[in-house]
């Protein structure tokens, strides 16, 4: 899980300095019995055809994932600049809480797994985390 995660939020950081920044970058569960991710992203720069969008993600995203991340991930979830909807809305607000410092980190400060009260979102790991390299180059 560990390894799912960082490597998406690698290649999400990628994105975002050839794009431009998401609102919300998350994984999510549904079903914290039978874990399965779903990758949620919303962005304004998204482009309007989704299967261009779709294709230029996966590309990005889930070719680099080795075959142990790849069983533990289901699907992307993509949001335009016009969607918005009470699940976004969470999933940013606990972005925001992280940035904040309100959660405690739980897998060597890297990675935040937090229960929440969504249907679609049982457990969500926000992947607006600073990792490793950005942290030594800031203290360099």
């Amino acid at each position: 899980m560990r390894n799912l995660a960082l490597t998406i939020a690698k290649a999400l950081q990628a994105i975002e300095q050839e794009r431009g920044p998401f609102k919300v970058k998350c994984l999510v569960a549904q079903d914290p019995e039978d874990i399965q991710w779903d990758l949620i992203l919303w962005a304004d720069w998204f482009e309007e055809d989704e299967f261009k969008r779709l294709d230029y993600l996966i590309e990005k995203i889930i070719k680099p994932l080795d075959q142990d991340a790849l069983v533990q991930f289901n699907g992307i979830i993509t949001f335009g600049s016009s969607d918005e909807n009470n699940m976004l809305k969470a999933l940013r607000q606990i972005q925001n809480n992280v940035a904040k410092g309100f959660y405690r980190t739980l897998w060597d400060g890297d990675i935040l797994e937090i229960s929440a009260n969504l249907p679609q979102a049982r457990l969500v790991i926000p992947l607006n985390l600073q990792l490793e390299t950005e942290k030594q180059s800031a203290l360099a």
